[in-house]
């Protein structure tokens, strides 16, 4: 596992970011909008939820403000837990939140189990496939009897059929950010992790990807200019169902047999 001074600066950089607010984890907030509305369509009133790589809190807010939910959340970067606390203070919640300094490859020590656990573009950030797939076994070990986490992460094959139909519209392929390992979807569908099953792959934002980053991107350079992340062809894009694959964003739902525990 090459964990070396890439990670530092990986930490660096999310570091750097923590003043940003909604943008702290991406500069397109309706992509991020679409995660948030992903992730929250698997939660329930009375769970018991951890968030792993939290960023500055903004979805562990938003999930604590929807719902009456014990959200537990923690982040190896110092400054993004400290713009958390900072949101939280000011935010009407029905639930509870906790943000903590935390490593998803060193996690803290929880004596109980959590009915729902997830990321959202963190395990990208770990060097190899070595780092991730020993994340998910550690992350599902956490789940209470019949719990899931719901891994919000990228997919390298949703990015490939992405940039397939970019090609056909005379547009650059997207490559990774410098700090990212996206998936390998076969790879996860061979994970073996005892008591534990991959229920289901959403592929929620495929429809989104498709209008923002081939149909609005293409226009946008047939006018000249460079494509708006609030564009009106980006909002109509939210509301629309997912349809196909080729968006990169996918959530991959493990569940732990109620049988086995």
């Amino acid at each position: 596992m090459k964990i070396d001074n890439n990670f530092e600066k990986v930490r660096e950089y999310w570091n750097s970011r923590a003043d940003l607010g909604q943008w702290a984890g991406s500069k397109d907030v309706i992509a991020k909008q679409l995660e948030i509305e992903a992730i929250a369509s698997y939660v329930k009133d009375g769970m018991k939820i951890l968030e792993i790589g939290c960023g500055n809190g903004i979805t562990a807010i938003e999930l604590a403000a929807r719902f009456n939910v014990n959200v537990t959340a923690f982040d190896y970067a110092e400054e993004m837990i400290t713009s958390a606390r900072k949101y939280a203070e000011k935010a009407t919640l029905k639930g509870s939140v906790n943000f903590a300094v935390g490593d998803v490859l060193s996690m803290p020590d929880y004596n109980n189990r959590f009915d729902l656990i997830y990321t959202e573009r963190v395990l990208i950030n770990l060097p190899d496939w070595e780092a991730q797939s020993r994340a998910v076994v550690d992350i599902t070990s956490l789940l209470a009897n019949g719990g899931c986490y719901v891994m919000c992460e990228n997919s390298q094959e949703g990015l490939d059929n992405l940039n397939q139909l970019r090609e056909c519209a005379g547009l650059d392929i997207i490559s990774p950010p410098w700090h990212n390992e996206y998936f390998l979807d076969y790879k996860l569908a061979q994970l073996s992790i005892p008591e534990v099953v991959l229920e289901t792959v959403n592929v929620y934002s495929s429809t989104y990807y498709f209008l923002s980053r081939v149909v609005n991107a293409a226009l946008a350079v047939r006018e000249g200019k460079d494509p708006a992340y609030d564009s009106e062809i980006n909002q109509l894009a939210l509301q629309l169902p997912s349809i196909g694959d080729c968006g990169q964003g996918r959530i991959w739902l493990w569940r732990r047999n109620e049988e086995n525990m």
